[in-house]
């Protein structure tokens, strides 16, 4: 049984993350902590938690196995540093920090303390991805040339996504660490460093604000180039009221499209020859795709990462999603931002681990 504490009760503290510990048989929410009283003690009261207005107090509560950090990105650091340094295993929402310098901080923390660090890359785990990756797996496109993965859409939602007791609006705020590149760039950076092993040899980024922010991005376009000639494009848009598809993939063997409208996104075709005759296959279905407006995948990606976590933490294994993982999706976020401040193609900062491409340790 792991003891749960959770830092921060909003949509992903309670909702994607709170709630759906409370039915797994492995988790037990024991303490949680938030700054209103009016969303603190009626979710207490649900869980039988202790409260806490003050987030070390709870890292300092000895039942506590587990921290969840689910509070914006500019108070990642300092929460899970001082969390590992209690002792506690961490659960931290991407991105898993403000700066590459934080994350960095982080790994260290998570290294000198012997616990388990990982970052809330839940959306690993879903369809359309697990989909596309046992496809290119078993070769069915050959080798890759171009990915285009995109998430595009449109409305209000996305910038009033906070709950009410705290700020509704944080994720179009600067000094929340909001902005539509934090909330889904490392989702589409995990995905494409656990699709294709590379490290990046360059990057290039255009950040937009257009029709729902000024302080930060409602639009970005990244350009990854892999040692191996790959070319990666990561699009998000908050302004398309039509979408381009999820997933446009080109390899020497075929082409697979994955349609680009929310709950339709493991509708995919692949195009491809058989001897003279070209020919359209269509992947069998999986049930319902994430990002359906009618269907909610939070808890189902949820339940994925927390059954693999639980599993980790009894082995003793590394998480799916690491410590080292996060860092490298923060270095890729950051060599974008500067990309887009300079107009430059960057480099971004090598990780320690192997990839292709990438064999010098970084400083």
């Amino acid at each position: 049984m792991v003891n749960v504490g959770i830092i921060g009760l909003g949509r992903s503290g309670w909702e994607l993350q709170g709630a759906p510990r409370s039915k797994m048989a492995d988790y037990r929410v024991v303490a949680v902590c938030d700054q209103s009283q009016t969303r603190l003690e009626p979710i207490a009261k649900e869980l039988g938690a202790r409260t806490y207005g003050d987030a070390q107090e709870l890292i300092a509560d000895a039942e506590v196995d587990l921290v969840v950090v689910a509070v914006p990105g500019k108070l990642h650091c300092p929460l899970t540093v001082a969390a590992l340094e209690a002792g506690k295993h961490v659960v931290v929402e991407k991105p898993m920090a403000d700066t590459l310098a934080e994350a960095e901080e982080m790994l260290a923390a998570a290294e000198s303390s012997r616990s388990t660090l990982t970052v809330f890359h839940n959306r690993r785990w879903d369809r359309d991805y697990q989909l596309l990756k046992t496809l290119v797996c078993r070769g069915e496109l050959g080798e890759l040339l171009t990915i285009d993965s995109r998430v595009m859409t449109y409305g209000p939602e996305w910038t009033t996504y906070g709950v009410p007791e705290f700020n509704p609006t944080w994720r179009i705020q600067a000094a929340y660490g909001g902005g539509f590149m934090a909330d889904w760039g490392p989702h589409l950076i995990e995905q494409c460093l656990d699709l294709t092993g590379e490290w990046p040899v360059s990057v290039t980024c255009q950040l937009r604000s257009h029709l729902w922010a000024t302080e930060v991005e409602d639009y970005f376009n990244i350009r990854l180039v892999l040692p191996s000639g790959l070319l990666i494009t990561l699009e998000g848009s908050n302004n398309a009221r039509l979408p381009l598809p999820r997933w446009f993939v080109v390899g020497r063997e075929g082409t697979l499209v994955a349609d680009g409208a929310w709950g339709r996104w493991t509708e995919m075709r692949i195009r491809r020859s058989m001897g003279d005759v070209t020919v359209d296959l269509v992947p069998q279905d999986v049930g319902p795709s994430s990002g359906a407006r009618d269907y909610d995948v939070g808890d189902e990606l949820s339940d994925a990462f927390y059954r693999d976590l639980g599993e980790a933490l009894s082995t003793g294994r590394p998480p799916a999603i690491t410590a080292r993982r996060g860092r490298e999706v923060m270095a890729i976020l950051e060599a974008a931002r500067r990309s887009s401040e300079t107009g430059q193609t960057v480099k971004p900062q090598c990780p320690k681990d192997s990839y292709r491409g990438c064999d010098e340790t970084r400083a």
